[in-house]
């Protein structure tokens, strides 16, 4: 009986440990199974990782080449820059010398204007040791001299002695001035002098300031007077409209 026993549960025993063996090995197999599956997923993740990082080899390559790009175009950039600052430069340069020589240009034309009006002038007969100036020469005449400088002193210098010396002096330049006497009523006067400039005629001075005067027969004497800037004349305390002006060469 103890040995029909003792084989009944060697019995038992193997066929739990066959049964053990098969759930053993069934388990197995599915770990392996999920182990090749889990392998599978990783190898293609690292197909998928693979190709992402070609991916991104290819971009980085390309981001290098757009910098290098980026940074030639800068240059270049730079470079148009700095040869269109260079042409600016000289082109104001440019334009500095052809200002420069424009008025240079000027300067010899009206130079040639006034030889060409002394010419016609003496050959017209305006003399040859006094002669009618141009407008200009009279003007540099008269910046030049410094009559208008002296001071009036009343019943000694007055405007008598100003035109005298002035047209003294233009003679003195081979100038020909004249002797300008101004009428006022009641026998009061003025004395200036004039210039037959040959370009523009006959010009009125007043010699005590050098202003130029448009003489108008019935308009009074200080409308006259061209000032300079910032000068004005005042009305005298007497009658100044002209009534006769007297020219004496």
């Amino acid at each position: 009986m103890k040995r029909w026993l003792i084989i009944v549960l060697l019995a038992g025993a193997s066929v739990f440990s066959y049964l053990l063996y098969l759930n053993t090995n069934t388990q197995f197999y599915a770990v392996e199974a999920e182990l090749n599956s889990t392998q599978t997923q990783l190898d293609s993740a690292k197909t998928g990782l693979t190709a992402t990082k070609g991916e991104l080899d290819a971009a980085k390559t390309d981001l290098e080449s757009t910098v290098l790009a980026l940074a030639g175009t800068e240059i270049e950039l730079q470079a148009t820059k700095e040869g269109r600052q260079s042409a600016e430069t000289e082109l104001a340069a440019t334009l500095d010398r052809l200002i420069t020589t424009q008025a240079e240009l000027d300067d010899k034309e009206i130079e040639l204007s006034e030889l060409q009006v002394n010419y016609e002038g003496l050959m017209t007969g305006h003399g040859y040791t006094i002669k009618d100036p141009t407008y200009k020469e009279m003007l540099r005449f008269l910046e030049d001299d410094d009559t208008d400088e002296a001071e009036y002193i009343t019943g000694e210098y007055e405007c008598i002695e100003f035109t005298t010396d002035l047209c003294n002096r233009a003679e003195e330049k081979d100038i020909r001035c004249a002797y300008v006497s101004v009428r006022f009523p009641g026998g009061r006067g003025h004395a200036i002098v004039a210039f037959n400039t040959i370009d523009k005629g006959l010009i009125y001075i007043e010699p005590q300031y050098d202003d130029l005067v448009e003489i108008e027969i019935g308009k009074p004497f200080h409308k006259c007077v061209v000032p300079k800037e910032g000068v004005t004349y005042v009305k005298p305390s007497h009658d100044d409209t002209i009534e006769e002006v007297l020219i004496a060469w």
